[in-house]
């Protein structure tokens, strides 16, 4: 049996979607720094901030 090719998954499910986003040059600067700052790849933080947001949002119901 050959093994497995790819990407080694990094947590319960497999990271093969994509978002495109536009913004502006600040907002990218801003994201990059914060980045940059807590030594964690920009797919973990945006990933972060999307749980932070609906972790707020659907505590308020």
């Amino acid at each position: 049996m050959s093994p497995r090719t790819g990407r080694p998954l990094l947590g319960e499910e497999p990271k093969n979607k994509q978002i495109a986003l536009r913004v502006t040059e600040t907002t990218r600067k801003k994201f990059d720094e914060c980045s940059e700052i807590t030594g964690k790849s920009k797919t973990n933080l945006l990933e972060e901030m999307v749980d932070e947001l609906h972790d707020r949002l659907t505590k308020k119901k």
